[in-house]
């Protein structure tokens, strides 16, 4: 679809067509193939996942100036031009800011929200604690030097986009046998695989910019969200570590912590129904 601003913002579609409509933000780096990899938990839940690019991904044209509360009102745009009024939001990782700027400024349409896996902020000294070794050097160098992981996203997605095979362990390295396991099986597999040969031009970019946005000022208050929220967060995860998932459910009123036991940044490949489910139950 064509925003106000002019711009093309790409999505896609999966589950329940009648279902209760959720709007799914992938991570970083990632596309709406992240999130619509199988259909069953979604139609098992009776939900209508709907998935859009951020700006810079897919089709969805990039956007030098993205802000969080710009995201909003693009979610509210491809809202309006589907025909829907009122709908849940998940974000997973990278996307969890995504979800939790739609619950803030779109409460009278946000029904419920979820946080799976989801980055807090990385504008502090620390706050990459605990983190795999790659998404420390990637969050440091957002607060002291964004243009170089403009430079090192870049390469990744040239080099994925030829041989994907080659940078797919890359991104697995310094997970924990439970991610590594997951990320082995076919369909997730062949789901980032495709993530990175199929990238637009702009990905590499796009996921430099969104680490810049984790390392600043959100724009918003977690505090201020007034909305249901569901934290899900695997207590062995290192992509985001566990105090992320804490300090976002201790700030978000009413917040409800899904610490899950022996499961690692993936798991909601494995939990995906039961997410959808309690999401979809605590709607306001």
């Amino acid at each position: 679809m064509r925003l106000r601003d002019g711009r093309e913002l790409s999505w896609a579609e999966m589950g329940d067509p009648a279902g209760y409509p959720v709007f799914a933000f992938h991570g970083t780096p990632g596309s709406r193939r992240q999130v619509l990899v199988d259909p069953a938990p979604a139609l098992a839940a009776g939900a209508r996942m709907i998935a859009p690019d951020r700006p810079g991904r897919g089709a969805s044209t990039w956007q030098s100036r993205r802000t969080f509360a710009g995201w909003a009102r693009d979610v509210a745009e491809l809202a309006d031009h589907l025909g829907i009024d009122r709908f849940a939001v998940l974000g997973i990782s990278g996307g969890g800011p995504d979800a939790a700027v739609c619950a803030r400024f779109l409460p009278d349409r946000v029904s419920s929200a979820a946080l799976v896996s989801g980055v807090g902020s990385l504008a502090e000294p620390g706050s990459e604690a605990g983190m795999m070794t790659a998404n420390r050097m990637f969050a440091r160098l957002a607060r002291d030097a964004p243009a170089v992981n403009a430079v090192i996203f870049g390469l990744i997605f040239l080099v994925g986009r030829r041989a994907p095979e080659r940078v797919l362990p890359l991104l697995a390295n310094s997970m924990p046998a439970v991610d590594t396991a997951v990320l082995s099986r076919p369909e997730v597999r062949s789901s980032f695989l495709s993530l990175l040969s199929d990238a637009s031009p702009t990905a590499g970019r796009a996921a430099a910019q969104d680490f810049r946005l984790f390392a600043r000022d959100w724009g918003f208050r977690l505090e201020d969200i007034s909305v249901p929220v569901q934290v899900w967060q695997g207590d062995v995860g290192v992509n985001v570590p566990v105090a992320h998932a804490e300090r976002q459910a201790a700030a978000i009123p009413g917040a409800v912590l899904h610490m899950v036991p022996g499961e690692g940044h993936l798991m909601s490949f494995d939990h995906f129904e039961e997410i959808l489910r309690e999401l979809l139950a605590s709607r306001n």
